[in-house]
């Protein structure tokens, strides 16, 4: 933590300034405004946030000190793993510091190297937000699984009354998947959730790969989220690794047509490989386990335990996937 929070933490805490505090809007109305705004994420702004100024950001974390008094007060957000950020506001929306918040923050004129000078829009609390997103993503898995479902037969009809069969169109199909792309992640913007659907029907259609499963994936891996970056360095929508996405031909894992092609042709390498080339309608819950566990753990882990490697990431992974799946494809247990 850098010297200047040191400074308005111990302000704020050990003289205990008296400042005005506004309440925090609620979920919902957070979210409106979230959308309304275009608010970017926080993976997306740091590295030029040249190019946001005048925008607004969204930053979420403890609110761990402020500072100030009157009409100018300083409050200090401090992140999981991107640091502490100071914020101006005209008051403070709580009285305490300790609360997980969600801001929405503009950055002004200053902030040419470095998000040095951000102003409160408003904020939520975290915890109802992350509630609120949670029945957003179920909302939305149903939605694909009725979507993905086929038409019940009926038990009889005769040559007059047999229904004609229903046609999804592409359009439609392009508008399901759109749609439940925008639940799973709400801070895509209509363009980006357009493009993420069209690029995985299309290349799971180009590879033979059931584009459930491909949502499956990238919702357990990145949950959408297009600047997406783990510990070890896995990028993008289906955290590819660097070496792996070199291999596939992807020069730049952050954009998503180029992550979802890549993405899309590992998993039909894993499958292809775990299963002995089979086609789609021939593999076994068996061996989509297997791939899943090479996608995740590397085809070289399954084949020197000869199956789903003892690792708990791997393992956990592998049900969390196959469980979206099936609830995706409307499968039971």
């Amino acid at each position: 933590m850098k010297l200047r929070h040191l400074i308005l933490i111990a302000v704020s805490v050990i003289l205990a300034v008296p400042v005005r505090a506004s309440q925090p809007l609620g979920a919902k109305e957070y979210a409106v405004e979230r959308k309304k705004l275009g608010a970017a994420s926080l993976a997306a702004v740091k590295p030029s946030p040249e190019n946001y100024i005048g925008k607004v950001v969204e930053i979420r974390g403890r609110l761990s000190g402020h500072s100030g008094s009157g009409s100018r007060v300083t409050m200090i957000i401090s992140t999981a793993g991107d640091g502490s950020f100071l914020i101006d506001t005209d008051s403070l929306p709580v009285d305490n510091p300790g609360p997980e918040l969600a801001c929405l923050v503009r950055l002004g004129d200053k902030c040419v190297h470095g998000l040095t000078d951000l102003h409160l829009v408003c904020c939520t609390y975290d915890a109802e937000l992350r509630r609120l997103e949670e029945t957003w993503r179920r909302a939305a898995a149903a939605a694909a699984q009725k979507a993905a479902a086929p038409d019940p037969k009926p038990k009889a009809a005769t040559a007059a009354t047999k229904p004609k069969r229903q046609v999804v169109t592409a359009d439609q199909l392009v508008r399901a998947y759109r749609n439940a792309v925008k639940c799973f992640n709400p801070k895509l913007t209509d363009t980006q959730a357009d493009t993420i659907a069209r690029s995985i029907l299309g290349f799971s259609y180009r590879y033979g790969v059931d584009a459930r499963l491909v949502c499956a994936v990238i919702l357990a891996e990145s949950n959408f989220r297009v600047y997406a970056t783990s510990r070890c360095g896995a990028m993008g929508l289906g955290q590819l690794m660097p070496t792996t996405a070199a291999g596939l031909g992807v020069d730049n894992a952050y954009d998503p047509i180029q992550n979802i092609y890549g993405s899309v042709r590992y998993i039909k390498s894993m499958l292809d490989r775990m299963s002995g080339g089979k086609s789609w309608n021939e593999l076994t819950w068996g061996e989509l386990a297997l791939a899943l566990a090479a996608y995740n753990a590397g085809p070289g882990a399954v084949k020197r335990h000869g199956g789903i490697p003892p690792y708990r990431e791997t393992q956990n992974y592998v049900r969390r996937v196959t469980s979206i799946y099936k609830q995706l494809c409307g499968v039971r247990g």
